[in-house]
């Protein structure tokens, strides 16, 4: 599984529970909802990622980043 943040529109803000089910329903699991910000986070299978997409009231899905900070002992700080 990947993660992935689903920015909801602003036409669906409202209803951002809904979209929420609807994600989960195309396979998404749902972390945590956003309502104040209209985000949706959580993990989904790579295949099913573009699914996603086709969902009413998602604007968009990005993949999260993730980054690796050596610690400070590590060569070259």
């Amino acid at each position: 599984m990947i993660g992935i943040i689903v920015t909801v529109d602003a036409d669906h803000l409202d209803t951002i529970e809904a979209v929420g089910a609807a994600l989960r329903s195309h396979g998404m699991r749902v972390d945590q909802v956003h309502d104040t910000i209209g985000i949706i986070s959580g993990a989904v299978d790579e295949d099913d990622r573009a699914e996603l997409e086709s969902v009413a009231g998602v604007q968009s899905v990005e993949t999260e980043n993730t980054v690796q900070i050596p610690p400070p002992d590590a060569y070259p700080q």
